[in-house]
């Protein structure tokens, strides 16, 4: 039997991977347009991800990739819960923390351009919070085109830097594509050799609190 997101146990068990599905979740197929735009803009060949600008952040042994859409549901409600528990493990270089925009709605190619373009004024963790913050509220005002979104961002005092992207949106998909992706919100947490994939609010939630607690013993 196929659990969510179309993986069966036997692939699960030979790519060594545990995969908990609870809590609410965007579980539409990514977007054909969205992703062949990603494909688009990134080029040709996909590089080894964790370097070509993805955003990265944090300089902990365990390595914590998160996949959210601007315009997803559950990931607008959880955001504000996560942003605390990641803003401490990632505070304390106790994880590695990689922000994946990932495009099951149309208009997430566009947000997740300008996130990165906004890093480029300053890339430090604080801030990625806040343009990430902005970029969910900007969805929830159904902003869909680019001279709305800039107006926004720029009315907010946002400054943003557009540049070559197309190395890091490669990246990025290399990502999507070697965690198995589905719908999100997914969070993928690897430690000590082994690769846990959460997805839905409320599994990610409980995961991110035990990998609080678990390393905060370690200290």
């Amino acid at each position: 039997m196929k659990a969510q997101g179309g993986i069966d146990k036997a692939e699960r068990d030979r790519k060594g991977e545990a995969f908990r599905h609870s809590g609410a979740s965007d579980k539409r197929p990514l977007a054909a347009g969205a992703l062949i735009v990603l494909l688009f803009l990134a080029g040709m060949a996909a590089p080894d991800a964790g370097g070509a600008g993805v955003p990265s952040f944090g300089k902990g042994k365990a390595h914590v990739r998160l996949y959210t859409d601007y315009f997803c549901g559950p990931c607008s409600r959880v955001e504000p819960k996560m942003e605390v528990l990641l803003a401490d493990l990632v505070r304390r270089d106790a994880i590695t923390l990689t922000l994946v925009d990932t495009p099951i709605h149309a208009p997430t190619p566009l947000y997740a351009k300008y996130f990165l373009y906004m890093l480029n004024n300053d890339s430090r963790f604080a801030n990625a919070l806040h343009c990430s913050a902005l970029l969910f509220q900007a969805a929830k005002n159904n902003i869909e085109n680019r001279e709305k979104l800039e107006e926004f961002l720029k009315s907010n005092n946002i400054a943003f830097t557009p540049s070559d992207l197309g190395p890091t949106l490669a990246a990025l998909s290399s990502l999507i594509t070697e965690d198995g992706v589905r719908s999100t919100p997914t969070c993928v947490i690897v430690r000590d050799g082994q690769k846990n994939t959460f997805v839905g609010d409320t599994d990610i939630i409980k995961a991110l609190e035990q990998l609080q607690k678990a390393l905060a013993l370690l200290r």
